[in-house]
């Protein structure tokens, strides 16, 4: 096995291709007098193997093959050594490591086992170190005797459940003792189906692993004081599992739980999953008054945020207070939860996951802590839940005009409704006269049988007073891509802009909102609403984008202005350079029967950091059109 560097210095050389001592230093953080030594050393172990390592003045270091097959078993073995080569991996090592470590480690002697240096081995300390405090865990060091691990048990084993866990390494921590594992998991499962427990496969799996990890620290000495931990109200039926499932832990090991081992396992099980209808499945589902106070909270700013009301919504209200009961749980305790679904999650139920970083913010207010993408993930599929039994917010409406009469129009009417369901919402009917005192913003489209001579704010489109075969495919083309083109409602390319001169966010949003002052009809103090909501705790999207709004509705119509920067600015502590600054009507003025498209459209984009980077790339507004309209 190749000694201390020798390691990091092979993976940085490529075969043919010369490497100057100098860059080889500054990455390794050494003299490039140690390089020069070292690559004796190296070539001297490749000389063995099939390999060499030629210099060439002002150019390096290269590594060549003399021994094809000799040289692929060589790196083979080096490969299989289980030595982590990445910085990701070298962290996850250390960390489970120093986790695992009972007593003292010296630094040099983690040098050697790794096969790094010492500047290497400070910066992944200085990295496990930070992931540790975030659990109150930290690292003592000592002279002569090296570095340790010092915090709660309790947060030692949160550490271990979450970190590991997420990042699928914890088949690793139960290799040793597997059977154990697949034990306790055939115990626990039949358990569950004995007391009719119900878990989801997800909170399933977590849950076994959180067992496994009490049990393997138990087994080695080191044990809970939960006396800090008052535990939520346990049912009969979880009370009775955990009693059997100890005792048949404590009769085949031959451990001795403790109460706060016991009470260990219940706080995990009252930490369950639960996602789905509370009204359907839990027939004894209790609903505490802050819980309650907390799910019409969330659908309350759902409502500020998007002008959506969900608050009559009882079924959402039901299903929230019965995810909130086990999420209360997680947040008091800093219990871990996984999420295999997420990414997904964010693909297909983007404007759900957006609405669910914003309802999260009352609960990240009133747990005093930040709510993890994971949780966020779960609460948006129940407001998946609510959008998809709303499907007529993605229809339009239509206006049909025709000067036959009214059993004519009404006839008319019928036969739209029948051929266009899937496309149209409301469809109103008048003649030409009506059109006088009609509110166009009810409509995103007329059709009509008589010629408009007059400009009107609607896309118009002359039809057959009878619909043939023709007829009806023409206007079911209209009616699809009016699905796309209604973004370009809210969307225009006076709106876009990439001149903006301001380089923070009060001159820069400022500056905007004097364009929409000029450009738009709001109310006189819109730019001071726009800078009033911005000193609310705002939603970070991480993909350089912001999306300021005014605090209230304050525009007869909806709309969003673009800006993309010259450069990053720092915005609410995140560095942005692409600004969506959307203004909404109020719903009940009607201009908005695609409301929901804006927003899911607006939040696919936001969420995407492809998408926001391409704009950045190509700061023109189709290109904006082409990403938003995806």
């Amino acid at each position: 096995m190749l000694r201390i560097q020798l390691q990091e210095l092979l993976n940085m050389m490529e075969l043919d291709e010369y490497h100057p001592a100098s860059l080889m230093a500054k990455q390794l953080a050494v003299s490039e007098k140690t390089v020069r030594n070292r690559i004796k050393e190296l070539k001297s172990v490749l000389n063995q193997h099939g390999g060499d390592i030629v210099s060439k003045s002002r150019y390096g270091y290269k590594l060549v093959v003399t021994d094809e097959k000799k040289i692929k078993h060589f790196l083979q073995e080096e490969n299989e050594s289980n030595i982590p080569e990445t910085i990701q991996e070298r962290n996850i090592f250390l960390l489970k490591y120093l986790l695992e470590l009972d007593g003292w480690v010296k630094m040099d002697d983690l040098c050697d086992m790794l096969y790094i240096s010492k500047s290497s081995l400070s910066s992944s300390i200085r990295n496990v170190e930070k992931i540790m405090n975030q659990y109150n865990i930290t690292i003592e060091r000592k002279p002569n005797y090296g570095i340790s691990v010092r915090g709660d048990e309790f947060d030692l084993r949160r550490l271990l459940c979450h970190y590991f866990i997420k990042n699928k390494s914890f088949k690793e921590f139960r290799a040793r003792d597997n059977e154990a594992f697949m034990w306790i998991a055939q115990n626990v499962q039949e358990l569950l189906i004995k007391y009719e427990i119900h878990l989801t496969e997800i909170a399933f799996d977590n849950f076994i692993d959180y067992v496994y990890i009490g049990f393997s620290r138990t087994r080695r000495g080191y044990h809970l004081n939960l006396q800090f931990v008052s535990l939520p109200t346990i049912g009969v039926k979880e009370i009775s599992f955990q009693r059997e499932l100890v005792e048949k832990i404590e009769e085949t090991y031959h451990l001795r739980y403790s109460k706060d081992e016991k009470n260990y396992i219940l706080l995990y099980l009252a930490g369950k999953q639960r996602v789905g209808n509370a009204i359907e499945n839990d027939y004894n589902f209790v609903i505490r008054e802050e819980i309650d106070r907390l799910a019409l909270g969330m659908m309350e700013r759902i409502k500020q945020e998007y002008h959506m009301d969900f608050c009559s919504n009882f079924e959402l209200r039901m299903t929230l207070n019965q995810h909130l009961v086990a999420l209360d749980v997680r947040l008091k305790y800093g219990l871990p939860l996984t999420n295999p679904m997420l990414d997904e999650i964010k693909k297909q139920y983007c404007l759900a996951y957006d609405m669910a970083l914003q309802a999260s913010a009352v609960l990240r207010d009133y747990y005093k802590t930040e709510i993890c993408e994971d949780e966020v993930g779960y609460i948006a599929l129940i407001f998946a839940l609510a959008l998809n039994k709303d499907t007529n917010r993605e229809k339009m409406n239509i206006l049909v005009v025709c000067n036959s009469g009214k059993n004519l129009l009404k006839l008319l009417k019928y036969q739209y409704e029948q051929s266009f369901s899937d496309y149209v919402d409301q469809i109103y009917v008048e003649d030409k006269i009506g059109l006088e005192k009609f509110d166009f913003s009810l409509v995103d489209y007329v059709f009509t049988t008589v010629p408009i001579t007059w400009k009107i704010p609607c896309p118009i489109f002359e039809i057959s007073v009878f619909l043939g075969e023709n007829d009806v495919q023409a206007i079911t083309n209209i009616l699809e891509r009016g699905i796309t083109d209604v973004l370009r409602k809210y969307y225009t390319p006076e709106r876009f802009l990439t001149d903006i001169k301001g380089r923070d966010k009060d001159s820069i949003l400022k500056e905007i909102c004097d364009i929409i002052m000029k450009q738009e009809q709001v109310d006189d103090d819109f730019c001071e609403l726009v800078l009033e909501r911005e000193k609310y705790a705002q939603m970070k999207y991480g993909n350089k984008i912001a999306i300021p709004h005014p605090n209230r509705i304050c525009s007869p119509y909806t709309f969003a202005y673009v800006a993309v920067l010259p450069e990053e600015v720092l915005w609410n502590g995140e560095y942005v350079q692409v600004i969506f600054l959307t203004s909404v009507s109020d719903v009940k003025g009607g201009d908005d029967s695609n409301r929901q498209k804006f927003y899911k459209s607006t939040a696919q984009f936001a969420l995407n950091r492809e998408y926001v980077q391409q704009l950045i790339d190509h700061p023109d507004y189709e290109t904006l059109m082409k990403l938003i309209e995806c």
